[in-house]
């Protein structure tokens, strides 16, 4: 399908909302998403998820503190 027969069918779609909250929604997502692929991922994040990433990032530097894959596979299966 082509990028003009994409937005025909959106337009289409839009277009045949009743509701206004929903029609909100989906403004929302179309605009959020515009706006965290121009700033990145990192725009999107808490200070709280920021703060994690930030420590995991420290501590990658210390060898004592990296699990191996073997750990971080056995974590995932319980």
């Amino acid at each position: 399908m082509t990028a003009i027969e994409l937005r025909s069918k959106l337009h289409t779609l839009i277009d045949s909302f009743q509701n206004e909250e929903l029609l909100e929604r989906v403004y929302d997502l179309l605009a959020g998403t515009k706006e965290s692929r121009d700033k990145g991922v990192w725009s999107t994040m808490t200070e709280a998820q920021k703060e994690r990433v930030l420590k995991a990032y420290e501590n990658s530097f210390d060898v004592t503190k990296l699990s191996t894959t073997e750990q971080v596979l056995k974590r995932g299966k319980t």
